[in-house]
């Protein structure tokens, strides 16, 4: 759950007690046609999540992940970025990883001496970079509180039988779809020819946080309510869409009735630990 706000919240306090299921920050994993193993986000729960990842290995039961090749990361947001030190000497003893980046996130954690167990490689809107055999990322420029991360990029995974948009950060639909030059999200999702499309579902409506603003100021990522909207009914052709990056406010982490709204037109919640074969 990468948003923390009121750790009271009853959710949490559920996960503290035993009672629920902990919920780890936004992360997904790639396994190329050589079985190289490559991440896209590097979260405070990274050993829990490459256990995840090793379990389920679609060839392999394994019981750790291989070593990482490639990190790539969306933008500088701390849930998205704090595991990276467990590459370094003090866990993992790594060296020369390939680290994709922007320039601004590249140049911050150079700053902040992160780079230590990396080999940077810097990627622009539009890039796309080969990450080994059979999977390629492209980068695409997406608003997020911009004068925070200075860019943060929407990835898109493309593999040898289909390919998936990692969305899980930005600000407002209208700020995103006016980037891209599009004026629907079915466009933008059918210009980019993707399969399945992983997308930002932080909060189910903007009124879900106490004492925040209403507002896509106080709440910088479109409610599942307003992308539903905007959305309608799936229909044939549509990609498979996926709400992830869920909050510990957000009700489709337990409310049958609000996760059937999503289901009922179509599409999905996202569950921790699942498989695309690309």
């Amino acid at each position: 759950m990468p948003v923390k706000l009121n750790i009271n919240q009853k959710r949490c306090i559920s996960v503290h007690e035993g009672r629920s299921n902990e919920l780890y920050p936004v992360s997904i994993g790639i396994i190329d046609q050589e079985d190289r193993f490559h991440l896209v986000e590097a979260s405070r729960t990274l050993s829990r999540q490459l256990r995840i990842w090793a379990k389920a290995h679609p060839k392999k039961n394994l019981e750790i992940a291989p070593p990482i090749e490639s990190v790539t990361l969306t933008h500088l947001h701390l849930g998205h970025i704090d595991g990276l030190g467990q590459f370094g000497r003090e866990a993992m003893g790594r060296q020369n990883i390939r680290l994709l980046g922007s320039k601004p996130l590249i140049d911050d954690l150079a700053k902040k001496s992160y780079l230590g167990p990396f080999s940077a490689e810097i990627v622009q809107n539009g890039s796309s970079v080969i990450l080994g055999k059979g999977v390629s990322v492209e980068f695409h420029r997406v608003p997020h509180r911009d004068h925070e991360t200075g860019e943060t990029h929407a990835i898109v995974v493309r593999g040898i039988k289909k390919s998936l948009l990692f969305l899980p950060d930005h600000d407002t639909w209208l700020e995103t779809l006016r980037l891209q030059n599009v004026k629907s999200i079915r466009e933008w999702i059918q210009q980019l020819k993707v399969d399945v499309a992983l997308i930002d579902g932080t909060f189910f409506c903007r009124n879900e946080v106490a004492g925040r603003r209403e507002d896509s100021a106080g709440i910088p990522h479109p409610p599942i309510s307003e992308t539903l909207e905007l959305l309608g009914k799936r229909v044939d052709g549509d990609a498979e869409i996926f709400f992830i990056h869920l909050n510990h406010t957000n009700p489709v982490i337990d409310d049958p009735e609000k996760k059937r709204q999503v289901e009922a037109l179509g599409w999905h919640i996202g569950e921790q630990g699942h498989v695309w074969d690309i």
